[in-house]
């Protein structure tokens, strides 16, 4: 059966309305790890996608049923969704561009996340906005029939964007890289506009499809490496990178170092300095048996707990699957039956276990990012009942011990001591206590305070094998002032981490040993890259001033071509 004029619009109509209410959502998810490298992911991040999302769909609304007023045919229609197609195509091409200059504004990660997401996908979802209305008036022909046709075409522009979340959270960010699906959102928008489109419009798509399935096309994926990219990939939490460099293997998460290895014949010594002074939990509890580890990595500190202490048991909470396959495949973590590893989360690990510790290691937080949940005082509360007589909690936090960039840590501070009596402060960095940088804390169930003198004799006593090193570690304890008066308690009702984290993301974070260690960015504007996005500009304006544009449509020659 052949499907008359009006059908066969009305049917693209409904595809395309679909089409565009999935890559509305797809789009809005993708831009969380487009911002993640640099901003985490924070009640920032996810309010300025969901605050520019909806403020560009609102104004789209507006406009596109003004437009539908003016001039209705489906030409127009598909030029809207061509246009987004675009626009949606150009978003990894101008994406560090765009992140290396709102970084350079300082806005911090308040406000630069807002910044860049309008920037990026402002535009696109403006266009994307206006699908809806402009295609109830193209698909009505009466006031008689405009309830079911609108009803009809917004559930199926909702159920598009139901499919387009679980599609791109279950499906597309598991199993390919952000460039990638980004690019492919634009190529079917544009796919599907071409229904409505002439040849000139057709002939545009092929190009772009052959700019972005060139040799320097999108599949070489975001993220430029200094070294040889062992393993890439989206997980469930973060952009994952295994990259060799310089004899130092290395694991990215979100672009931030978060595990190293040397590629020599004993790849247990640790890279990072920070790491090695995890070991100083063993100076606050005799005999410790039993070590949990908050935060898996590459797994470097277990390896190492493992082999310096041949009697204790060592267990690992690592909430990325992909994590943990990697520190197997990449990082040399083999069976042990010393070491037991749980996929998940750590605070809900810590809440049902019945296993008590002598020790337990948090290493779960980064420069941009932190859990809050892992920060509170029930969270707390949890670790001290999993905690043997006399037991200890040593964390690793990135900060700065006086400044802005302090906050976050003095209001940890103040929380973990509401529950334990006796706590020590660490600074890593020979650099001075007003750059941000790894500082470890210790926490103990011991009621007694131990002296910096007190700590250097238990080191003798116990007669650890690197007695120089943990002397040396020693003399980092902090005694300076105790920035408290002012600082906040953290609860599951208040924790205002990503305020307080704010001052942090904005300084430049000094890593003692690290120098060789370059961290991917999230860059295409190189090289070939640059060539293609300067083609797909060009496009974009030749498109837009040849009239095609759903933004420059000239009314005097209005027509009503209206499919029933």
């Amino acid at each position: 059966m052949v499907l008359s004029s009006e059908k066969r619009v009305l049917w693209s109509l409904r595809i395309q309305v679909f089409i565009s209410g999935a890559v509305v959502m797809a789009l809005e998810l993708i831009g969380s790890r487009i911002l993640a490298p640099d901003f985490g992911n924070s009640i920032f991040v996810w309010g300025s996608l969901i605050g520019v999302v909806l403020t560009a769909l609102s104004f789209g609304y507006s406009y596109g049923g003004k437009l539908a007023d003016k001039e209705v045919n489906h030409k127009i229609f598909s030029s809207i969704l061509f246009f987004a197609g675009l626009a949606i195509i150009l978003i990894p091409y101008l994406s560090s561009i765009v992140i290396d200059l709102v970084l350079r504004l300082g806005l911090g990660e308040r406000y630069g996340p807002l910044l860049i997401t309008a920037l990026l996908m402002g535009l696109p979802t403006f266009l994307l906005g206006m699908v809806s209305p402009y295609a109830i008036k193209l698909a009505t022909s009466s006031l008689t029939n405009i309830g079911r046709i609108s009803g009809s075409l917004y559930s199926l522009s909702t159920f598009g964007s139901i499919t387009g979340t679980f599609v791109t959270v279950f499906l597309l960010i598991p199993s390919m890289n952000i460039s990638a699906i980004v690019s492919w959102l634009g190529i079917i928008l544009l796919a599907v506009s071409l229904t409505g489109l002439g040849w000139n419009s057709r002939g545009l798509f092929l190009l772009i499809v052959l700019l972005l399935f060139s040799p320097f096309s999108f599949l070489q994926g975001l993220y430029v490496h200094n070294g040889n990219v062992l393993y890439e990939k989206e997980t469930a939490y973060s952009h994952l990178d295994v990259v060799d460099s310089n004899g130092v293997r290395t694991l990215f998460l979100n672009s931030m170092p978060h595990s190293a290895m040397v590629l020599n014949n004993n790849p247990i010594n640790l890279v990072f300095t920070y790491t090695r002074y995890l070991s100083l939990g063993f100076l606050f509890k005799d005999e410790v048996k039993q070590v949990l580890f908050v935060g898996g990595g590459g797994f470097s500190v277990p390896k190492k707990f493992l082999q310096d202490y041949p009697e204790i048991i060592v267990d690992v909470v690592e909430i990325d699957s992909d994590v943990i396959q990697v520190a197997k495949i990449f990082f040399n973590v083999t069976d042990d039956p010393r070491l037991t590893i749980y996929n998940e989360d750590g605070r809900n690990y810590l809440s049902h276990t019945s296993i008590n510790y002598d020790l337990i290691v948090l290493d779960a937080y980064s420069k941009t990012y932190v859990p809050f949940h892992l920060m509170t005082r029930e969270f707390f509360e949890i670790i001290s009942n999993r905690l043997n007589e006399g037991g200890a909690i040593v964390s690793n936090l990135i900060t700065s011990l006086v400044g802005d960039t302090a906050d976050l840590f003095w209001a940890e501070y103040n929380t973990i001591k509401q529950i334990f009596p006796s706590l020590y402060i660490f600074h890593t960095s020979s650099s001075g206590a007003g750059i941000v940088q790894n500082v470890i804390l210790v926490a103990s169930k011991n009621p007694q305070t131990l002296t910096q003198q007190a700590l250097i004799q238990q080191i003798q006593e116990n007669q650890f094998q690197n007695q120089k090193e943990m002397t040396f570690f020693i003399s980092h304890l902090w005694n300076g002032s105790v920035r408290i008066e002012n600082a906040p308690i953290l609860t599951d009702d208040f924790a205002p981490v990503e305020m307080l984290l704010n001052p942090v993301t904005r300084m430049t974070y000094t890593i003692e040993s690290e120098s060789q260690i370059e961290k991917p960015r999230f860059d295409t504007a190189l090289g070939g890259y640059s060539t293609i996005a300067a083609i797909l500009v060009t496009i974009t304006i030749i498109w837009f001033f040849l009239g095609h544009s759903p933004l420059y449509i000239r009314t005097k020659n209005a027509s009503s071509n209206s499919p029933q």
